[in-house]
């Protein structure tokens, strides 16, 4: 017998678990995040002190058999912020398909909400992951949004022709590395710094202000950002400075993602800047972030498109934009929640 109840184990266990069915599912077919304990310590369990009220999993005895996780967190619901989640990892060992396990977690999840207040559950899912979206497309409490392209910035495109699975893309990469450009190797570093605690306040009103044209998202407390802007070196966040002011922030994280081998990715989750401040600042900003991604090992980048994401600054910087990406899903754990008609979201690539 199946027993839906609070995950027991830690991130490690989480990452082998949820790892372990994803490639099993699409490994041969599809490029996969490799969702490391380190990240996952980040968002999910913090060194053990973080909330496990949306950590939900299902058990067959004492082994784990699915999982669907989320995080406390404000949405921005219209024009106010809402009590809600963010998360998804919904992941069910194969052979325990067939038996309603995922739909058993996700009703737990709704009665956790209902149960908490909270409003709804944001996450994306992935829009070449047919099985994800069969099973959310086919929940009545489920809503799927257009698709969110994606800017990217292709560091090393041999490694990530090597990488890719896809032909296309492989020729597509190849052709174009006469084409890319990388004149941020160039980028002044004056007045850029990495963050420090004491920037909290100033970095909380940037992204305030990015946030001015979101109707739908995740939406930031002062001790949420803190988290998202440091954390056991896993996020990397740099500040431009400006007459003892902080005028810009970019944070990012390091990923594997597998295909034929594996590949360093970085994920941009924000980018936000005081008003005003020159279009030159700004790319220098973002290209000193990607001057560090190179020393990380980063071969390719990539960040959601959405309001928040000024299109000229990401093709002054040599982003380009890329088709699909993730479809906005919101989980409505009861009827009387109502999203906007026109949909302007912010949220992360996860």
């Amino acid at each position: 017998m199946v027993e839906i109840r609070t995950f027991e184990g830690d991130a490690e266990e989480a990452s082998r678990f949820v790892n372990g069915v994803w490639q099993a599912t699409y490994g041969q077919e599809l490029p996969l995040s490799v969702w490391d304990a380190r990240f996952l310590d980040w968002l999910l369990f913090r060194g053990g002190q973080a909330d496990r009220g949306y950590l939900v999993a299902a058990y067959s005895g004492r082994t784990l058999v699915g999982t669907l996780f989320a995080e406390p967190a404000r949405i921005r619901l219209g024009n106010r912020e809402v009590e809600g989640a963010y998360g998804s990892w919904n992941s069910v060992a194969p052979e325990y398909r067939g038996q309603g396990i995922g739909h058993r977690l996700a009703e737990e999840l709704f009665r956790r909400h209902r149960e908490r207040g909270a409003h709804l559950t944001l996450s994306c899912v992935a829009s070449s992951t047919a099985l994800a979206q069969r099973f959310w497309g086919k929940s009545p409490s489920a809503r799927l949004l257009n698709n969110l392209g994606l800017w990217i910035h292709v560091f090393e495109p041999e490694a990530v022709a090597r990488w890719s699975l896809h032909a296309s893309e492989r020729a597509l990469f190849t052709l174009a590395r006469p084409f890319l450009r990388q004149g941020f190797h160039h980028a002044s570093t004056q007045g850029i710094r990495p963050y420090r605690p004491a920037d909290l306040l100033p970095c909380m009103a940037l992204v305030q202000r990015m946030m001015e044209p979101v109707n739908l998202g995740y939406a930031y407390t002062t001790e949420r950002l803190a988290h998202q802007l440091q954390y056991r070196q896993v996020p990397r966040t740099f500040v431009l400075e400006r007459g003892g002011e902080v005028h810009g922030l970019v944070n990012y994280y390091t990923l594997q993602m597998t295909a034929h081998g594996e590949l360093t990715t970085g994920v941009v989750d924000l980018l936000a800047f005081k008003e005003g401040l020159p279009t030159p600042e700004r790319q220098r900003l973002l290209e000193v972030a990607m001057q560090d991604m190179v020393c990380q090992g980063v071969s390719c980048a990539a960040m959601l498109r959405g309001p928040c994401i000024p299109a000229p600054l990401m093709w002054r910087s040599g982003w380009l934009p890329w088709p699909g990406g993730a479809k906005v899903t919101c989980l409505l754990p009861t009827p009387d929640v109502e999203l906007p008609a026109t949909p302007r979201v912010f949220t992360h690539l996860r």
